[in-house]
């Protein structure tokens, strides 16, 4: 049986840092359902109705979800969620008014929660954008252009959701240039400590 946290975390980072990757890991060892945002909205956009024509204009564009959905999407994780069981929300919040809310959510529910984020420069992130485009893995990774943008509108915007979790004390940063295996061992690390400190 796999071990519970106590806590929820919030994985941010840029395109390409690796949550994904770092989200599996946490959840082979810890007792987590996934809060998974991305995977949301590329079905959402495949449905031919307000919300799935809305998101299919804003991702076309490289531009970030608009906050009412992004605010509806958590909203509606948290009040399911069971007290019983850890979420780790994936690649959100982006944005401080959805930071904002996503703490105050989790408070008014009386869960504990750590935000972590993987930090990578703007070189490194084309770095290894640039082998996926035009293989499809993924559509939102498979043109530049679309990425650049990505990346234009999440500095800026992330950077504040990250701010607000830093003045709040619930943030740990971590460098995504390392090896997987190196950047799974910090986060496990900043894991560790966090537990230690809210036992002391």
């Amino acid at each position: 049986m796999k071990k519970r946290l106590g806590f929820d975390l919030i994985l941010l980072g840029a395109p390409a840092s690796g949550k994904d990757t770092q989200a599996k890991i946490l959840m082979s060892k810890y007792s987590l359902r996934p809060v998974e945002s991305g995977k949301h909205w590329r079905a959402m956009a495949k449905k031919n109705n307000t919300e799935g024509r809305m998101l299919r204009r804003t991702m076309s564009l490289g531009q970030p979800t608009p906050v009412p959905l992004m605010k509806k999407f958590l909203t509606s994780n948290i009040n399911k969620a069971q007290k019983n069981k850890d979420l780790i929300f994936i690649g959100n919040p982006r944005l401080e008014p959805e930071a904002i809310l996503l703490s105050r959510l989790l408070r008014n529910k009386r869960r504990d929660f750590l935000a972590l984020f993987i930090q990578l420069s703007k070189k490194e992130i084309l770095n290894r954008i640039k082998p996926r485009i035009n293989l499809h893995r993924r559509s939102d990774d498979s043109k530049l252009e679309y990425v650049l943008r990505r990346i234009q509108w999440q500095a800026p915007g992330t950077s504040k959701s990250v701010k607000y979790f830093q003045s709040i004390h619930r943030l740990k940063f971590i460098n995504g240039k390392h090896s997987i295996k190196k950047v799974a061992n910090d986060i496990q690390k900043a894991v560790y400590d966090y537990t230690r400190s809210k036992r002391n």
